[in-house]
């Protein structure tokens, strides 16, 4: 039996469970909110949403929408020696974690699409971390399956011949 996926919630937590599963070492996995100043304990992975468009349409009668996901991976320039390959592990790792993840939601999810990682815009002597980010693009399917009618047979017998 599919999963049923209500709304955006279900999926994010979902995703921070997966992360957090996949990788448990992480201090941090939330939501990034760019409107206000969050502070983080490092290794940190900051879950956004920047965009969503209507998706194809698959049987079940199930709204269809292309999520475009960007996990914001930082790590405190105190807490390595050498920052710039350890911000590169930890960006692979979550690449890894997201890679044809479904995170547990079964068919109410497509496979993760164009998954890419790249330096975020942070500059680890000025602000004290370094960043990269995961990208990825996935399809969610809203909604519960259409069920057919209860009167529709469950079995026929075709002839062969017209007798």
């Amino acid at each position: 039996m599919p999963l049923t996926l209500n709304n955006l919630t279900e999926y994010h937590q979902a995703v921070v469970e997966g992360i957090k599963t996949a990788l448990p070492n992480l201090a941090t996995v939330a939501a990034y909110n760019p409107a206000e100043e969050q502070k983080l304990n490092t290794p940190a992975v900051l879950l956004e949403l920047t965009q969503m468009e209507p998706a194809e349409t698959i049987s079940g009668g199930r709204i269809a929408v292309n999520l475009a996901m960007v996990a914001h991976v930082f790590l405190a320039k105190n807490d390595v020696e050498d920052i710039q390959l350890s911000i590169r592990n930890l960006a692979a790792w979550v690449l890894q974690a997201v890679h044809r993840n479904n995170w547990g939601l079964g068919g109410a999810v497509g496979n993760p699409k164009t998954v890419e990682a790249f330096p975020g815009s942070f500059n680890p002597e000025v602000d004290g971390y370094e960043s990269w980010l995961v990208s990825w693009e996935q399809a969610i399917y809203l909604g519960a399956e259409d069920q057919p009618p209860e009167w529709l047979p469950g079995e026929i017998r075709l002839g062969v011949g017209y007798g």
